[in-house]
């Protein structure tokens, strides 16, 4: 999708960055809860870091634990789509009957008296998304989550060198507001993304050693004052 020319033409109701004048950045994972997301949880909590969390409806059904806790240690907490299910040629209202207002109503429910955020957050699953779903998204209030840097994590997950490939990748692209996407869901077999833990544990202190302080994405779109249409990238 042509992110940058249809974004022009819709509203204020997407953020891909923060502004570029505050040395701050957020980091997102994708797709969970999964079952590194308690270990992660740990490493966050450690390293004093709040962060943003898009969750598949699905995943916070089977692991309401774990959706407690990500909301009662500070983190902020946005709709991933009920099955992470690929919007590409779904018609814009069943999509947000069957992927967005469920996931809505979990994290309505888990939240109780709390709230998610600011705005309802949205990141499409892929990063997929035509113009019938955004403008749909929009007029329910949404504001639409895309990233600034992504490193790819879900790829070759055991290969060698992974952690590392994965830190120096993100801080070979950093900067200032930055929106980092990372995955702490199951991979498609299932399975773990235990690496998760250990690039958190590196990234951490090396982008604070470059002078960053890391914030939720709402507090970028807080500070920016609105979705800045800046495309996905």
């Amino acid at each position: 999708m042509d992110w940058h020319g249809f974004l022009q033409a819709r509203p204020q109701a997407y953020l891909g960055r923060g502004a570029a004048d505050r040395r701050v950045l957020a980091l997102t994972f994708d797709d969970g809860p999964g079952r590194a997301t308690p270990a992660l949880l740990d490493a966050l909590r450690e390293l004093d870091v709040r962060a943003s969390f898009f969750c598949v409806g699905a995943a916070m059904r089977a692991q309401p634990a774990f959706v407690q806790r990500l909301l009662d240690e500070g983190h902020e907490l946005g709709n991933h789509s009920e099955r992470h299910a690929d919007a590409r040629g779904i018609e814009a209202g069943q999509w947000m009957r069957e992927e967005v207002e469920p996931t809505a109503e979990a994290l309505a429910a888990a939240a109780r008296d709390r709230p998610v955020a600011a705005a309802p957050l949205f990141r499409p699953a892929y990063g997929e998304l035509d113009a019938a779903q955004f403008d749909a998204l929009a007029a329910a209030g949404y504001v639409v989550v895309g990233w600034s840097v992504d490193p790819r994590d879900w790829l070759e997950p055991d290969a060698p060198g992974y952690v590392s490939c994965v830190v120096e990748s993100v801080l070979a692209r950093i900067h200032p507001g930055a929106i980092v996407l990372l995955h702490d869901g199951d991979d498609e077999s299932g399975g773990a993304r235990h690496g998760i833990v250990e690039i958190v544990r590196r990234l951490v202190p090396a982008l604070r050693n470059q002078g960053y302080g890391l914030v939720r994405a709402g507090e970028l779109m807080a500070a920016a004052g609105a979705g800045r249409t800046t495309a996905i990238s």
